[in-house]
């Protein structure tokens, strides 16, 4: 499940309510120093009321402050037990990574064969990654464009609004959620919806949570070892799985 302190990233970033941003901010600065503050102290500190933090809660999906602060204190307590237990000359085993990748990509062949499959016959592609999957997407535009497919690539974790102006008349949608920033694109999922069109997701464990059961019909998992360690071997796993991708076309 995401964590409390990605649902606060997250306010900060894609929530236009300033207050918020500002209470996220906060937060953030004080979780990375060990430090807790009570309700009555954000409240001064970010000049606002105790029913504004109580309403910041709620929206990271806690009944109240009270709840958001345990949970926090939970999770700064295990980023540090993790960090006791790693040694500082730790370094993680780039082959044995590597080679999950591509089992990981053999395990979902299945996944890759229906949509190139799905790919051939409509000759037309939406890919609406998150940022952090954005620089390998431009990737997979590119190596599709030479192929002969019509591939429009989407920012949508900028704006839901620029999905509103487009028809998706017969695409195929391909959407990548990946990393913290997921909270727009999982309401774009609900939008894209409405157009009936062939929608294949990928994305991580922790993602798949947030997107409703009914909706992860054609959805391939980043679940191979150690894919959470480091995002340059994430990147480079979606890379892999693109490279694979085109040469089945």
């Amino acid at each position: 499940m995401v964590s409390i302190y990605e649902r606060i990233e997250n306010l900060v970033k894609d929530n236009k309510n300033t207050t918020f941003k500002i209470i996220g901010k906060q937060i953030q600065s004080d979780w990375h120093l060990g430090i807790f503050k009570t309700q009555y102290e954000i409240s001064e500190a970010c000049f606002v009321s105790l029913a504004t933090v109580t309403q910041f809660a709620k929206a990271c999906l806690c009944e109240g402050y009270k709840e958001l602060i345990i949970r926090l204190r939970v999770e700064y307590e295990q980023r540090m037990q993790t960090q006791q237990s790693t040694p500082l000359d730790y370094e993680p085993d780039k082959s044995k990574i590597i080679n999950e990748m591509y089992l990981w990509i053999e395990n979902n062949d299945d996944f890759i064969n229906n949509f190139v499959s799905k790919l051939k016959t409509s000759k037309k592609l939406w890919i609406c990654p998150s940022s952090q999957a954005m620089y390998s997407c431009k990737f997979l535009e590119d190596i599709l464009t030479n192929a002969g497919i019509d591939v429009k690539l989407v920012d949508l974790s900028v704006s839901l609004e620029m999905a509103r102006t487009r028809e998706f008349k017969g695409e195929l949608i391909l959407v990548i959620l990946s990393g913290r920033d997921t909270e727009t694109l999982n309401r774009t999922i609900e939008y894209l919806l409405n157009f009936k069109n062939e929608l294949f997701i990928i994305t991580t464990p922790n993602n798949i949570y947030e997107i409703a059961e009914e909706n992860q019909v054609n959805t391939m998992l980043i679940n191979f070892t150690d894919n959470n360690f480091l995002y340059k071997y994430r990147a480079y796993a979606l890379l892999t799985l693109f490279l694979k991708i085109s040469e089945k076309l």
